[in-house]
């Protein structure tokens, strides 16, 4: 078993702790930023730093995930001025075109595809921000683009992508709707439980998987009390150590049927992951008995047998079945099947405890679209 472990270098954790940004990045003498940042996330706080740094350049992602036009818009941007690190305030949306970014402005010739193929990958600084507890992008190694000619997701990964300061501060995730908190809070979750029982997982990736979980099951609680900001830190820790922990030792088939999901229908992420992750849990539970029972322990259910149950009362809770009502006359046979094929071609698969065929994916995604059937997903 392989126990070596990525992670960032430089991390501050704390409420009000942003306010630590300017005093680090000058300690390590990167004075003139290119921040990429999403409206909703900055409003005083950009402003104060517009007045404070010097030297600085801002980019505002679009709504959505990042696509390959906008990564070179961003590149444009930066290279019009003199950057020397790149800064992201965001979900992880703009984390992840802010590493496309630091590593594509200083290798313009370098295809996202070619990155993992790389011994050793040049980039500019990245500092990371997370506003959302969910992604956990910020603590890992792969940046996710989607290809909008080819409809489908990139998702290279090299250690070289790790930020190299993360900075958690839940004083950005309070005032978000409550639709954000909940699909990144079941992201995060599903990133911790697949990383403990991925093939891949090891000794230390398990420490933080477990921590993680035991973290990430207060999602309950924010949805009940979502000023509570206490309880919204231990969400963005939890996180990022499902971060490190996925990172480390991949997620598997709950997100490659999510990845697939989320490209054809134009969907969030975490929604689609978390409509996915029952199903997979079921079609997982015999392989991967033994790492459940450790997983539901920590959440407080009698049986593993009863995860699936709770990952489907969570998306109740959350209204995650009933944001997605409108897929279950798109899932038509042949959509389930361009949906398996396209899972299949992702990672995640080799790395589930039961290596999944296509009629095994096709069979999770009918599953999903009679689940979404029966009253538009509610019960």
């Amino acid at each position: 078993m392989n126990n070596e472990l990525f992670l960032p270098k430089h991390v501050v954790s704390g409420i009000g702790s942003f306010k630590q940004l300017q005093h680090i990045a000058e300690q390590k003498n990167w004075v003139a930023p290119f921040i990429i940042y999403s409206a909703s996330a900055l409003s005083e706080q950009l402003h104060t730093m517009k007045q404070n740094w010097q030297q600085e350049s801002f980019f505002e992602i679009s709504k959505g995930e990042p696509t390959i036009s906008e990564l070179k818009r961003a590149i444009d941007e930066l290279n019009r001025g003199q950057s020397d690190c790149v800064i992201a305030i965001g979900g992880g949306s703009v984390i992840d075109l802010a590493k496309a970014v630091a590593v594509c402005a200083i290798n313009p010739t370098l295809a996202l595809t070619d990155i993992p193929n790389k011994a050793f990958l040049d980039r500019l600084p990245i500092i990371a921000v997370p506003t959302t507890a969910g992604t956990g992008s910020e603590a890992t190694k792969i940046t996710v683009i989607t290809d909008e000619t080819l409809q489908t997701k990139l998702n290279p990964a090299h250690p070289s992508l790790i930020p190299d300061v993360v900075i958690l501060d839940a004083s950005f995730t309070v005032n978000l709707p409550q639709h954000i908190t909940s699909f990144t809070g079941l992201d995060a979750l599903t990133h911790a439980i697949e990383a403990y029982v991925s093939t891949k997982a090891n000794d230390m990736s398990d420490l933080y998987a477990l921590e993680a979980i035991r973290r990430l099951k207060n999602i309950e609680k924010v949805f009940k009390e979502p000023s509570n900001i206490d309880v919204r830190q231990e969400l963005l820790i939890g996180s990022f150590y499902a971060g490190i922990a996925f990172s480390n030792a991949s997620t598997n088939l709950a997100h490659a049927t999510g990845r697939a999901l989320g490209a054809k229908f134009h969907m969030p992420h975490g929604q689609c992951v978390a409509l996915m992750h029952p199903f997979v849990v079921d079609f997982s539970m015999e392989s991967a008995s033994e790492r459940y029972k450790d997983i539901v322990k920590i959440i407080g259910i009698s049986d593993q047998m009863a995860l699936s149950s709770y990952l489907d009362q969570l998306n109740t809770e959350q209204q995650v079945w009933e944001s997605a009502h409108f897929l279950a006359p798109l899932l038509t046979d042949e959509v389930i099947e361009y949906l398996a094929n396209q899972a299949l071609t992702g990672n995640g698969i080799v790395t589930n405890r039961q290596v999944p065929t296509k009629e095994d994916v096709e069979s999770i995604f009918k599953a999903l679209r009679k689940r979404l059937q029966n009253k538009g997903g509610n019960e």
